[in-house]
């Protein structure tokens, strides 16, 4: 379900006591190529290779949803590339959050590309609210973090994340019981992350075959 229409159907204002999430990035991206054939793995993310003006339309609407329901002073962590970094600052500030901080995942081993390989990813760390911010335990955290990315020929999804990164961000912005909500859950490593720590999770996805993937995860880690 797409996540501006599943939470207004389904999430209350103020409701929510952390958002952690890994928006597209609308680069168009189809995860790592093949050796042989040079395509990409998978097929492109969907709203990942939108018009810039869609794009920014479609951050917003997003967003403006995910502001609605947060509760005030709680977090929120978005996942970005340094291409896409400025746009996102500026609209998350429009729709009202407040950036406290630019994290840095640093993923130990260098990636694919050229003109310097990639090697990190960026994390926008925000606040719903100007001044009193929810204090939990990011104070004993630095803003970059060392967590090994999964190698390419590993992944289901083509920009697929570590449990261990969102395992840090649910740990140092929520307690136990508290609800965790993800509006782009590709393959479910947030859910999973959530569980492992306890908290309550509610969580987006409009790929099919993804939600689907998400299911069997959610299933094999209930056995």
């Amino acid at each position: 379900m797409c996540c501006i229409t599943g939470s207004e159907q389904f999430l209350e204002d103020d409701s929510v006591d952390l958002i952690v999430t890994d928006p597209p990035f609308n680069l168009g991206f189809g995860g790592t190529t093949q050796t042989r054939t040079k395509k990409p793995r998978f097929h492109i993310i969907e709203n990942d290779k939108l018009s810039f003006r869609d794009y920014q339309r479609f951050s917003l609407q997003w967003l403006r949803q995910a502001y609605r329901i947060l509760k005030p002073k709680h977090h929120i962590y978005v996942c970005i590339d340094w291409r896409m970094y400025p746009f996102l600052f500026r609209w998350m500030q429009r729709v009202g959050f407040h950036i406290k901080n630019l994290i840095v995942w640093d993923k130990v081993s260098f990636g694919m590309g050229w003109q310097y390989r990639f090697q990190h990813e960026l994390v926008i760390f925000a606040v719903k609210g100007a001044h009193k911010v929810r204090r939990v335990s990011t104070r004993n955290t630095p803003d970059i973090w060392k967590i090994k990315r999964i190698p390419g020929n590993q992944t289901c999804h083509p920009t697929e994340k570590p449990t261990e990164l969102f395992e840090i961000m649910i740990q140092n912005s929520s307690q136990p019981g508290e609800l965790v909500v993800d509006f782009f859950t590709g393959i479910g490593a947030s859910m999973e992350a959530a569980f492992n720590l306890k908290r309550d999770f509610y969580g987006f996805e409009i790929d099919t075959g993804y939600y689907n993937d998400t299911i069997k995860r959610y299933e094999r880690i209930h056995i």
